[in-house]
Formats: structure tokens, C-alpha cells, sequence
């Protein structure tokens, strides 16, 4: 009897054990799908594939990749929300979306905008809900400390804004709050026509040290315009396509890097277990800065060595 107790102890051991190993390498699913045909994402997948594969091998992936369009995207969630255990979905159009339509699992955005300009959280440090992830907005103390590092007499500037914008009250108050702190005077102008923001940049020419365009369509689609009014006043911007336009830098954040991190916060909740609440929305920490080293020579603006060496060059 004693040594069938034994036995039996080993066979329940074994089972234990294989249970244990079974569960620990099991397959955890999730979704990840994005709606229309944009770059980013792609972009944002390759950092997140390679980043996944080494910190949780067990995440099994379906993609549901440029959905035609949100009808698609929900019939695509409402199955995932019955078969996986968290999902993926990409781009500002995701994100507001999901934002409308609260997950049942643990949704992660990525490739969009400021989340609470979206409308998505209120708490980006400490996210509300099931809902986190990463953007690629970027922190203006991150911006202003190359700004001021390129313009040392940056003592005032004009924030340019477009009537009606979702991010105007996020710009206009990290601006303004970045801009207290660091002893810029501060103004802004809401801009509803190519006209106004053109008429903008007159009334402040030469009240001003610089010029800097929010993260608003109007602006970033008139910045030919607004640098060609502004003359020898530097134009910044929140982003960095207005510097192939003329504007002496803006920031891009790295969309492979926000990848990883994204992987990274996949892995924390569905694999270590983490609460969603406790794992924040993430910003690349270490944007590239955009520099128009043409616009730069015309303004007499002598960019510093080593804010040159790391930055992406702009020539024309």
C-alpha cells in the first residue's frame, strides 16, 4: 500500500507539472488590424513583431491589415472580443473608434495622435477602462528644450492654430504651461482660412522670436504660406513635415521604436498580468528632430554640433 501511495504521488506530480508547463505555452491570441492604407502601421508592426516574439513567444497574431473601413473594423472586433484575449488596432481612426465603442478585452493603440485630444482617455499616466497603448505625440518640454537650444533668445512666440481643431486646447495649454516654465512669452491665433493665418503672422512679425504651428491640418498645409510671411522670423512646428516646407525644425517620432514599446505593454498585460490602468501610454522618450539646414543658413541660425549629428537633415 505504501508503495502505491508512492507511485500515485509521482503520477499526480507528473500531471501537475505537464498541466503547469501546458498552460504556461499556451497559445494567447490577439487581434491586431488597422482601417485604410497608411505607412505608420506597417512601420509600427515591424518593431512590434520583433519586440513580441522575443517577450512573449506563446502571443499568437491574426492581422486584419488597411480594413476598407469601420463597419469592417467592428464586424472584425465584435469576433475578436469572443475569441481573444486582447487586440491591437491602429491609427488616429482606430483610436477614436474604439473610443466609441468600449472594448469587452484589453485593447492597445498605436500609429495616433494625442489620446485625450482624440478623445480616447482623460489619464494617459493611469489609463481609464481597458483601453492603452502608445502615440506618437511627443512631450513639449522634449520640443522646447531643442527649440530654445537652436534659438537662445527664443523670449516670445505665436502659436498658430486652426478654428475648430480637437488638439487646440491640449497645444494651447502644454504651450502655454512649457512656455511659463521656461519664461517665453506667450500668444496664440485661431486661424479658419489661409488668409487668417497669413494675417496672423503680419501682426506679430517682429513682436515675436518665433512662429510655431500647431498640430492642425490649416497650418501644416499652409506652411509655405506662413514661412513666406514670416521672413526672417524662425518658424518651428509640432511636426515635421512643415520643415521640407520651409520651417527650420519639428520633431518625428520614431514609429519603429513605438513598436517595441507598444509590444512591450501587449507583454505587461496579457502575459505578466498586469491592470491596464498601471501600464501608461507610452511617447517615443527620444523624438528625431527635423532640421531645414537651408533655412537655417538664411536666418544667420548656426544649429549646435550635437543637435546636428542626430538630427534628420533637411537640405532643400
Amino acid at each position: 500500500m505504501k508503495k502505491l501511495n508512492t507511485v500515485l504521488m509521482i503520477a499526480l506530480g507528473l500531471f501537475f507539472v505537464t498541466a503547469s508547463v501546458s498552460a504556461a505555452g499556451e497559445a494567447v491570441e490577439v487581434g491586431v488590424a488597422w482601417v485604410g492604407k497608411s505607412g505608420m502601421p506597417k512601420r509600427i508592426i515591424k518593431g512590434f513583431d520583433q519586440t513580441i516574439r522575443k517577450l512573449a513567444p506563446n502571443i499568437k497574431i491574426e492581422y486584419q491589415k488597411e480594413l476598407a473601413s469601420s463597419d469592417e473594423l467592428a464586424k472584425v472586433v465584435d469576433r475578436w472580443e469572443k475569441t481573444k484575449k486582447g487586440m491591437v488596432i491602429l491609427r488616429s481612426n482606430g483610436a477614436k473608434w474604439i473610443a466609441k465603442n468600449p472594448p469587452a478585452i484589453p485593447a492597445f493603440i498605436g500609429g495616433c495622435n494625442h489620446p485625450v485630444q482624440l478623445g480616447v482617455l482623460k489619464n494617459m499616466q493611469a489609463p481609464e477602462g481597458r483601453i492603452t497603448g502608445v502615440t506618437y505625440a511627443l512631450p513639449v518640454e522634449t520640443q522646447f528644450e531643442i527649440f530654445k537650444a537652436i534659438l537662445p533668445n527664443l523670449k516670445s512666440l505665436l502659436l498658430l492654430l486652426e478654428e475648430g481643431h480637437p488638439s487646440n486646447t491640449i497645444n494651447q495649454e502644454e504651450t502655454k504651461a512649457i512656455c511659463s516654465t521656461m519664461g517665453i512669452r506667450y500668444h496664440d491665433k485661431i486661424c479658419s482660412s489661409t488668409q487668417d493665418a497669413v494675417a496672423a503672422v503680419a501682426e506679430f512679425k517682429g513682436k515675436v522670436s518665433a512662429i510655431l504651428l500647431g498640430s492642425n491640418r490649416l497650418v501644416y498645409d499652409n506652411a509655405p504660406n506662413i514661412v513666406s510671411a514670416a521672413g526672417k522670423v524662425p518658424v518651428l512646428s509640432y511636426l515635421p513635415k512643415p520643415v521640407e516646407a520651409g520651417a527650420l525644425g519639428g520633431f518625428l517620432a520614431d514609429d519603429i521604436k513605438l513598436g517595441r514599446m507598444l509590444a512591450e505593454s501587449v507583454a505587461d498585460v496579457l502575459i505578466k498580468g498586469k491592470a491596464v490602468r498601471d501600464v501608461p501610454v507610452k511617447a517615443d522618450p527620444d523624438p528625431i528632430f527635423t532640421v531645414n539646414v537651408r533655412t537655417a543658413e538664411k536666418l544667420g541660425i548656426e544649429i549646435p554640433f550635437h543637435i546636428l549629428k542626430k538630427a534628420r537633415v533637411i537640405e532643400n
